[in-house]
Parts: C-alpha cells; sequence; structure tokens
C-alpha cells in the first residue's frame, strides 16, 4: 500500500520538481497533518492505479500514515495536483507550526525537499512567519495582530527577508555593470535607475534587520546593523555614530563580538567619546565569553597602562590565553615579554617552540 502511495503521488507529472539534496547543515523534519485531514478533504476521491487498470481506494488513515512516515514538501506539491480538494495541502502542513513553515520557507528558498527553488515563494512564508507588517514606500513596520502566540514576530525570518533585500541589492549591481551594450545616454538613465532601486532595497533591508531587533529581540540584528553603519554595507552610509549606538545595542544583549567591537570604539573614541576604563570593561567581558581578539586586547591594555594599572605579569596571562587558541600577535607578544612569560606562564616555550 505504501508503493502505492508513491504512485499517487509520482502520477502529478504535471509538478514535476528537482530533487537535490539539503546542502550540509540544513535539516528537515516529515511534514505534518493533521490525523483527520483526508477525512475533512474528500479523501474518498483518494485512489491510485492497481494492477490490470484497477483502481485502489486507501483508507483515510493509511493515508496519513503514509504522508506521515514517507513524504516530504516535494511529495506534498504533487500531491496538491492529484485533486482539487487538497491542493492546500502544502499550506495546511507548512501552517501547523511554526518550525513547519520556516522548513518550508528554507526548502522553497534552497530548492531542498524536491521543492523547485522559488525565493518568491519563500519570502512569502518569511514575511508570514514575520509577524510584522512592513511598508516598503517608507520602511516603517509594526506587529500584526496582539504579538502573542502564533503572531509572536520571528526574528529569523525577519533576517532572512533582509538578506533577501541584500541579495536582490547585490544582483542589481553585478547585472548592471555587467551590461556594456548600452549607449551613453541609455547607460545613464539605466544608472539613475538602478540607483533609486538599490537605495530603497537598502532602505528596506535595513529596516527589516531594525525591526528583527526591535520587535524580536534579536541580537544579531542589531549587530549586522553596526558593521553595516561602520563598513558602509550594502549601500548604508557610513555612520560611526549608528555603529556604535547598534554595537551597543548587541553587546548589552549578550552579543560576544559586538562587546569586542564595543570595546574597540571606547578604545579609539570611534561614534562616542574615548574611555580607556570602559574600552577594557567591555575587552574583559568579551574575553571571559570566548573571544580572542578580546583576550589580547586585554592584555595588551595591562602592558601598555590602558585604563588599568601597567602589569607584564598580567599581560603574559592575558596573552597567553588568547596565544592557547592560536592568535598570532599574541604570539609574537609573549616573544617580545619572554623573560617575564617564562616565570609566569609554565609551558609558554613549548607554546612558542622556543
Amino acid at each position: 500500500m505504501a508503493s502505492a502511495m508513491r504512485s499517487t503521488i509520482t502520477a502529478a507529472s504535471a509538478a514535476k520538481t528537482s530533487a537535490e539534496p539539503p546542502a550540509e547543515g540544513r535539516q528537515y523534519d516529515q511534514p505534518k497533518l493533521a490525523a483527520s485531514y483526508f477525512e475533512t478533504t474528500n479523501a474518498g476521491a483518494g485512489l491510485v492505479d492497481g494492477q490490470d487498470g484497477a483502481t485502489v481506494q486507501l483508507p483515510n488513515e493509511l493515508m496519513s500514515m503514509c504522508l506521515l512516515e514517507c513524504a516530504d514538501w516535494g511529495d506534498l506539491a504533487k500531491l496538491a495536483c492529484v485533486q482539487s480538494s487538497w491542493k492546500d495541502i502544502v499550506d495546511e502542513a507548512a501552517n501547523t507550526d511554526q518550525q513547519s513553515k520556516w522548513q518550508l520557507a528554507q526548502a522553497y528558498l534552497h530548492g531542498d525537499c524536491g521543492l523547485q527553488q522559488d525565493p518568491e515563494k519563500a519570502m512569502r512564508y518569511f514575511r508570514e512567519l514575520s509577524c510584522v507588517d512592513m511598508d516598503e514606500q517608507t520602511g516603517t513596520f509594526a506587529i500584526h495582530g496582539d504579538g502573542s502566540g502564533d503572531n509572536k514576530p520571528y526574528a529569523p525570518a525577519m533576517r532572512q527577508l533582509a538578506a533577501h533585500q541584500f541579495s536582490m541589492l547585490t544582483d542589481n549591481m553585478e547585472n548592471h555593470y555587467a551590461d556594456e551594450t548600452q549607449d551613453e545616454h541609455d547607460s545613464s538613465n539605466s544608472t539613475t535607475t538602478i540607483q533609486q532601486q538599490n537605495e530603497q532595497l537598502s532602505k528596506l533591508g535595513t529596516a527589516w534587520l531594525q525591526a528583527a531587533h526591535d520587535l524580536g529581540d534579536d541580537a544579531d540584528a542589531a549587530h549586522e546593523l553596526a558593521l553595516h553603519y561602520e563598513y558602509g554595507k550594502h549601500h548604508v552610509a557610513v555612520d560611526v555614530v549608528a555603529a556604535y549606538e547598534w554595537f551597543q545595542k548587541a553587546a548589552t544583549a549578550g552579543h560576544v563580538d559586538a562587546m569586542a567591537e564595543l570595546g574597540l570604539c571606547y578604545e579609539l573614541g570611534c561614534g562616542v567619546e574615548q574611555d580607556d576604563e570602559l574600552a577594557l570593561d567591555w575587552y574583559t567581558k568579551a574575553a571571559n565569553e570566548g573571544n580572542v581578539t578580546a583576550k589580547f586586547s586585554v592584555g595588551e591594555a595591562f602592558e601598555e597602562a590602558r585604563g588599568v594599572p601597567q602589569s607584564d605579569e598580567e599581560a603574559c596571562l592575558w596573552y597567553y590565553r588568547a596565544a592557547m587558541v592560536g592568535d598570532e600577535d599574541s604570539k609574537v607578544a609573549l616573544k617580545r615579554l619572554y623573560d617575564i612569560a617564562r616565570i609566569v606562564v609554565p609551558g609558554v616555550a613549548t607554546l612558542l617552540n622556543v
């Protein structure tokens, strides 16, 4: 009977899809459907080809069992073409819970689970998951609904929506520069249009990241925004003050790399008044959470008496912690302070191969 169920799905030739296996790192669960689904969708029409042209009617329980044990998202997409009462089966399975809809969106985005790659469908599901109303002209946003339960904003979906805007921006730039067939007048008009499109895509991508932080409490989104303002990524104008502010938001929310970046802002006085003590404070927090660069920076602060009394001994201890996980600058510093390091850090000679 399970093979008969497979034949039903395969019979939908009009819905042929790619069978690319999921890339490494992406995991998918079996789609879920309520056990009563085929009872409420005229499952009596669930007939499959038997031998000698006969038909076999599968019981509802067996139809459900076969789907639960065998079907992936691509199978459901094919089954949706078998009869009209099943046309919404993919959406029905996606709507069972947040994780199901997230996995379906990922499958459409990457062309996994037997689905044809379809970024637009993926974005539709990501928008539903975000539970955010976004004005695409102004970049203003608000929670859709009451913000609780199934209407709670989902930050990972918002980050995906942001990434999609930035991806389209990059494609715009690459396609524009690759096109060298237009005359000078048309090229000028095209450049103006591309610039306007890219500015809008940049605004929307930035807005989705801000929404992920403001509505979804997402520290990763705040850190990404800070990097955009620091380096002028994706047509975002360089703004060191805004970069500092977003690093601060991410750091206070526990983002370790942002803690190290915030320490650098205070050390250099970049976007904020210079303050060695605050720089050391944030470097130390990041170092204690495992950030290698921050460990080196704490050692450097002790060596140079920035925000703390000078101590080559303490500097060596911090350099050693960073060197133990491969930081080359720390190894150089330990060699420079070797006469002290060999006393306070047993085993440093082996580490430095001296």
